[in-house]
């Protein structure tokens, strides 16, 4: 892949117009901030040239948040106005203050898993705190910037991710084919505060009871082509979002077809939870809560529950904004996208909401449509107020199969199928890769450690959540590279005869990194009794990285001063030379810790004399004073720094 020209978050959201186009919007975006004030800068930022195209792709998702956030709300307990008005919150104030256009922030299924076990039995008000408590913890990790620390995730991790996510989405929406009847008990369950939790087989559990029949059928009918049409209709056109075009048509199909033809129907999205028009208001001011005081002990009480919530929204957030900046090939802000979000959850939470984070499946949505700009995340929030406050009527009248065909295309494009052929290829054995696949398919395999891992991290997101699967994927990658980092490092040695004294002198050229999981190896390198007095340890391509790497050069150290010289006495030298200036600043800091048998030299000239390049004319004269300064420097204390200042003048 060749290298991509990054834009920032601010510079990008013009969507798809072109440079010529962004350097005239720039030019143009100077006279605002002297007529316009910040009203006049927000709307040139945010002008496109697919405006239309971007307020299509905001409705459309607008459309898919309600079912969304009507369902985790329910799994959560509680009611579905508190996650509709969670989602539209979140939506619009991210889509301002985030660091990610076009990316779709709302009330996420990650979040509401957390929400019934994290309360341990105190009431709802609880929760408002913890929101707001979560969103000034994001606030402060996006000022330390622990965002960008989203890169250290590995590859195997990420595909993990969307494996799993995709597989609980996909799951999820089988939930949408329960018996009406069914699904109002359980909504009254919810409300009613049972322990009722989100997976991703929760839709399978005993006890559930799935249409049938006619119903069955005709609600497959329109899953199917809603789902044929977000598939197709992108190959022959993409200036209308096609899977608004598929609510459209099932809608249609629903009531031409099912109910006026055939005299049947399906769930509608009123008959899971009908929407009605409504405002939120601050929670302390809201009659129908009573919040607790902000003390210690509420603090205490919902601590956990916030640090949990804040690292599993951030840490979502995050890895989506990741991949939409690889489908849109530019460049989201990590650190303003925690600050935005943390605004976003106080700003819910004091409202009386539940909190969100970034919705991949609606994301995924939003830019496969063609949106690009902040246009589109704003619109869906502003449209999903309008839906709760005006048009909630309409929305009602929208099958819930036809929403179903929208997220199974989701599911579709979220899976990165080609991780299965990574992981049966590097399952099977040399011998049958051969065999069954060509030469050049066969050479396509991963290491096994890295199959595992996105094996691992699917089926942890499965039967846990994305969090404790995310960790499980680090912790073992971070091992495996440990464990095989431990190996690579090496030392080439040879010796030579010094110029000066006429003893010979040993050079030991380590390579690679000197950690915790290489001290073993590093140390099985050293031949302490048939070596010469004069030890030299240059670490020219070699890295000192941690305290373990001090305690082995002190180990070396150590080994070489009771060795027996040449002249029968004992104490052999070790000198460390050549060090980075990384690792020169970490040996220094530790100076104190080394042992009286090591001299640290850093040096800013060629100490090698097998390998320098020696110049036709040299102060022979400057060479000997400094050889002179260093071997009386030897003498004075334990530990000798000697420092080469050496500036040749030709």
């Amino acid at each position: 892949m060749t290298a991509q020209q990054y834009q920032t978050a601010d510079e990008e959201v013009d969507g798809y117009a072109s440079q010529t186009d962004s350097q005239t919007d720039s030019s143009e975006d100077a006279a605002p901030r002297k007529e316009g004030g910040v009203a006049g800068r927000m709307l040139t930022r945010w002008k496109s040239d697919n405006m239309g195209l971007e307020l299509l792709c905001g409705i459309t998702v607008a459309l898919a948040l309600v079912p969304e956030a009507v369902a985790f709300a329910l799994a959560a307990g509680l009611t579905p106005s508190i996650g509709l008005h969670s989602a539209w919150v979140i939506a619009f104030v991210t889509a301002i203050l985030g660091g990610r256009p076009a990316m779709i922030c709302g009330a996420t299924g990650s979040l509401a898993v957390l929400i019934q076990d994290g309360l341990h039995g105190n009431p709802v008000e609880y929760l408002f705190v913890a929101v707001i408590l979560m969103g000034f913890i994001e606030i402060v990790l996006g000022l330390l910037q622990v965002g960008s620390l989203v890169k250290l995730i590995p590859a195997p991790v990420m595909i993990g991710f969307c494996n799993g996510l995709a597989l609980v989405i996909g799951l999820a929406q089988f939930s949408n084919y329960h018996d009406v009847e069914k699904m109002k008990a359980m909504q009254s369950a919810a409300v009613e505060g049972g322990a009722r939790r989100l997976g991703a087989f929760d839709a399978f559990k005993e006890g559930s009871v799935f249409i049938q029949g006619e119903e069955a059928v005709f609600a497959g009918i329109v899953t199917a082509v809603a789902f044929s049409v977000c598939m197709f209709l992108p190959k022959l056109t993409k200036k209308v979002p096609s899977a608004l075009i598929a609510i459209i048509m099932g809608t249609v199909i629903e009531w031409a077809v099912v109910r006026a033809a055939f005299s049947s129907a399906t769930p509608l999205v009123g008959d899971i939870a009908a929407l009605h028009g409504s405002l939120p208001s601050i929670a302390w001011f809201d009659n129908r809560y009573t919040m607790p005081p902000l003390n210690w002990h509420t603090l205490s009480e919902v601590a956990r529950l916030s640090i949990t919530m804040a690292a599993v929204g951030l840490l979502e957030s995050l890895m989506t904004l990741n991949l939409v900046d690889e489908i849109t090939d530019t460049k989201g802000d990590t650190r303003r996208e925690c600050i935005g979000q943390g605004v976003a959850n106080v700003i819910c939470g004091a409202l009386g909401g539940m909190g969100g984070c970034a919705m991949i499946g609606q994301s995924m949505i939003n830019v496969g449509s063609g949106a690009r700009s902040r246009l589109s995340s704003a619109t869906a929030g502003v449209v999903l107020l309008l839906i709760v406050m005006v048009f909630y009527s309409g929305i009602n009248c929208i099958p819930v199969s036809a929403l179903v065909g929208v997220m199974f295309n989701v599911v579709f494009h979220t899976f990165e199928w080609s991780s299965l052929k990574l992981m049966l290829l590097a399952a099977l054995p040399q011998t049958m890769r051969e065999k069954m696949f060509n030469e050049k398919r066969s050479r396509q395999k991963i290491r096994r450690a890295d199959a595992f891992v996105i094996l691992a991290v699917t089926l942890v997101t499965l039967f846990t959540d994305l969090a404790t699967a995310v960790a499980v994927g680090m912790v073992f990658a971070c091992f495996m590279f440990a464990y095989d980092t431990a190996n690579l490092v090496t030392a080439n040695t040879r010796e030579e005869r010094d110029a000066t004294t006429g003893k010979v002198v040993k050079y030991y050229e380590v390579h690679g990194v000197l950690f915790f999981g290489s001290c073993s190896q590093f140390l099985s390198l050293f031949e302490e009794k048939t070596d010469p007095d004069d030890v030299r340890l240059v670490f020219e391509t070699g890295y000192i990285a941690d305290y373990s790497a001090i305690e082995a050069l002190n180990k070396v150290g150590e080994r070489y001063g009771a060795a027996q010289r040449m002249d029968g006495s004992y104490g052999k030298t070790v000198t460390i030379q050549q060090l980075k200036e990384g690792c020169g600043k970490i040996v220094e800091k530790s100076s104190g810790l080394l042992v009286k048998e090591l001299i640290v030299s850093v040096e800013s000239e060629e100490v090698l004399p097998a390998e320098r390049e020696h110049l036709n004319v040299e102060h022979k004269d400057d060479t000997e004073h400094l050889m002179q300064r260093e071997v009386s420097q030897g003498s004075q204390g334990s530990l000798r720094h000697v420092v080469h200042d050496h500036h040749e003048e030709v």
